[in-house]
């Protein structure tokens, strides 16, 4: 039986699709990404990177432009109508992460742009 080569289709440019496209591209594997919107463009919201996600996104050579895109999260407060505190946690990687939990506005700017070096 002959090798068949194939192109994996991803569609989807977000930051699940072009996460991918960039794992798969550093192990040699070709793929295309199909995306809706005409053009990427900012959107004028934020996200927020939890440890887990940092981890791959560093994985992928990411890390430090998203750190530098954003702010570290050091910890979440929660307050009840009168502004009294009632929960408060720590976050990334000062609860114990390895990395950081990053706000990141407009967080899909850095995935397109290192994904157009390849």
């Amino acid at each position: 039986m002959a090798a068949v080569e194939s192109e994996i289709t991803i569609v989807g440019g977000g930051i699940g699709g072009l996460a991918l496209a960039l794992h798969l591209h550093g192990h040699g594997i070709s793929c295309r990404i199909y995306e809706a919107a005409p053009v990427l463009k900012e959107l004028g919201v934020g996200i927020t990177v939890l440890p887990h996600a940092m981890r791959e996104l560093t994985a992928l050579g990411l890390g430090q432009t998203i750190e530098a895109l954003g702010i570290e999260n050091t910890e979440s407060r929660f307050f009840n109508r009168f502004g009294q505190l009632i929960y408060a946690e720590k976050r990334g990687r000062y609860a114990g992460y390895k990395v950081p939990e990053i706000g990141v506005h407009r967080g899909r700017r850095a995935l397109p742009n290192r994904s157009r070096s390849f």
